[in-house]
């Protein structure tokens, strides 16, 4: 009997056609096939390849071992012991002033004070078209807002660094920002400014770097840059303690992204493709398991009919009530009594004198079972595997005493015996 498919063939290629577009379409966004809008893209983020970017220090710290986070939510939380939070080049917008006021709490922070503008280019993704100076302007606020009190100047030329606690010297070209400030503890510096000073306000150190173009990518490969970046984020304590952690908190950039809970993504982009997958699912089950395409199976009858039926029927319930025991030892005690009507035993013979008698016509007849132990085994086994080789026994016994042994009687006896024995041993 062919089974009739319930829907057309034409439908049922349009519905794979279509799960596997948005199968593809799933995989496609998931993985990154659409634009993150809001960012700055080109900025100075962990996550920029650009000139101003911080795309080259991120991956020299991840290649000696230091875990870098970019974050786009709670940078906090995610520091761990040791860890230093960066904030590279916040501007004094709403972002770039909530951006300074974690510094207060992170217990060791890096504030690179922002220099370029940068412009993307048309023709190349992630690359600069051009970049220009920031006035003056736009630093200072940021770094009114870190250190009160401290002033902002740019050099053109710029003697040897008097001071140097990294012990790397950087390469910078000119116009280079230095910062002026009595409440800064100068790390690297010289008598024209700072360009590195440490603020230590109640065990929390805060390093303010005045010039970026030292940790930039396109600073970052000249000279011994790159030995001067790792020294500076181990001098703040991330080389201190395993495992450290360094966090770019690209909030600032425009890279945002809320937490959120596994309800709430399943109708978010691109998840919600997964989800409406699941819907047509459901539905096209639903729409397959309808009366319309078939008649409902008829139920079997509750209670068979017949003798057969009336048998089972009623083993079920006997069962049901526990009284195989007392099943079997009727049985038992109803085949010796048909045993010895057969043999006609004399009359008024009754319990252990009806089995003796019974033993000695087993005995003579050469009867290899013996009756007794039958009913022994039936009054003390309470198992089912127990019980059915007394029932079994019984029959073989009253077959051979009536009818006399066989030689398939006796291979069935010694396969019995070697059976009960193995079961008489497990229970």
């Amino acid at each position: 009997m062919s089974e009739v498919s319930p829907f057309p063939r034409r439908m049922l290629i349009a519905w794979i056609g279509a799960a596997l577009l948005s199968f593809a379409a799933s995989l496609y966004f998931m993985g990154g096939g659409g634009t993150e809008s809001g960012v700055d893209a080109v900025g100075p983020s962990a996550f920029s390849r650009s000139a101003i970017g911080y795309a080259g220090l991120a991956d020299i710290l991840r290649r000696i071992g230091i875990p870098v986070v970019k974050s786009r939510y709670d940078a906090l939380t995610k520091l761990g012991p040791g860890g230093v939070l960066v904030i590279a080049e916040p501007l004094p917008g709403l972002a770039g002033v909530g951006g300074v006021a974690a510094l207060a709490q992170a217990p060791a922070a890096l504030l690179i004070l922002p220099k370029w503008l940068g412009e993307e280019s048309q023709s190349h993704a992630g690359w600069l078209a051009k970049a220009q100076l920031w006035p003056t302007g736009v630093p200072a606020p940021v770094l009114a807002l870190a250190v009160p009190g401290a002033s902002l100047v740019r050099q053109d030329k710029i003697a040897d660094w008097t001071v140097n606690r990294l012990g790397v010297v950087p390469v910078l070209d000119p116009p280079v920002q230095l910062i002026r400030s009595d409440r800064l503890r100068p790390i690297v510096g010289n008598a024209d400014g700072m360009l590195v000073g440490e603020l230590d306000d109640r065990g929390r150190r805060l390093f303010v770097l005045a010039d970026p173009d030292v940790l930039a990518n396109h600073g970052i490969a000249r000279g011994e840059n790159a030995a001067f970046a790792v020294a500076l984020i181990e001098a703040l304590g991330a080389g201190r303690v395993a495992p450290p952690n360094v966090v770019f908190d690209e909030t600032l950039h425009g890279y945002v992204a809320q937490p959120a809970s596994p309800a709430r993504l399943l109708f978010r982009f691109p998840f919600v493709f997964a989800t409406v997958q699941a819907a047509l699912a459901i539905l096209l089950l639903l729409w397959a398991s309808l009366k319309r395409f078939g008649a409902p199976e008829t139920a079997p009858p509750p209670l068979a009919a017949g003798k057969t039926g009336l048998i089972r029927n009623a083993a079920a319930l006997l069962d049901h009530a526990g009284h195989r025991p007392v099943m079997v030892q009727r049985y038992v005690q109803a085949t010796l009594r048909e045993a010895a009507r057969l043999l006609h035993a004399p009359r008024g013979l009754e319990g252990p004198a009806l089995i003796d008698w019974l033993k000695s016509a087993g005995a003579a007849r050469g009867v290899t079972l013996d009756c007794a132990g039958i009913i022994a085994r039936s009054e003390r086994r309470t198992d089912e595997a127990g019980l059915a080789a007394c029932a079994r026994d019984i029959y073989q016994w009253k077959g051979e005493i009536v009818d006399g042994p066989s030689a398939d009687s006796r291979a069935h006896r010694r396969v019995a015996g070697r059976g009960e024995e193995g079961g008489g041993r497990a229970g």
